[in-house]
């Protein structure tokens, strides 16, 4: 069986509002909990580790000057889809933890140089503590995933 039949039969039919529902709870959960863990980890090292997951100042159709808000709800409509991305692919993967430990850690590494290196704000490319944080605190965002993904097995919305 290929893995795209495997994973339409092993979703239970009419579970595609579920889906989308727990994967934005997830997305959204996991979201303000990494959004906690960098303005945390920023105050209590020194790290900007927040600045950067909040900066947007690259991006040149957005205004230059926004509050904490606009740009933390910039932060949750990406995190928003990777939770449904996550429960999507969940059916294609036999650990929850494993899936969402390296969905965190593939965007963590993916974002790191294009963000030092676009954004005017610190931290920079080569601040191997603020990297450190920056993995730490993907994980976490992780972690979180990977919870909801085992209740999403555990109460049979997807068979692995």
């Amino acid at each position: 069986m290929e893995a795209s039949e495997r994973a339409e039969s092993s979703m239970p039919r009419g579970s595609f509002t579920g889906l989308i529902t727990a994967g934005l709870a997830a997305g959204a959960l996991s979201g303000i909990v990494l959004g906690l863990t960098m303005k945390l980890l920023e105050r209590l090292t020194g790290s900007a580790v927040y600045v950067l997951l909040l900066n947007v100042d690259f991006i040149s159709w957005l205004p230059d000057q926004m509050s904490e808000q606009v740009e933390f709800a910039l932060h949750m409509a990406v995190s928003l889809p990777l939770g449904i991305l996550y429960l999507s692919l969940l059916p294609l993967w036999r650990s929850p933890a494993r899936l969402s430990l390296g969905m965190s850690l593939a965007v963590a590494c993916c974002t790191w140089i294009p963000l030092t290196q676009l954004s005017e704000r610190p931290p920079l490319i080569n601040d191997v503590q603020a990297l450190l944080w920056w993995l730490i605190g993907h994980l976490v965002y992780g972690a979180v995933l990977a919870v909801f993904g085992m209740l999403w097995v555990k109460r049979g919305r997807i068979k692995i």
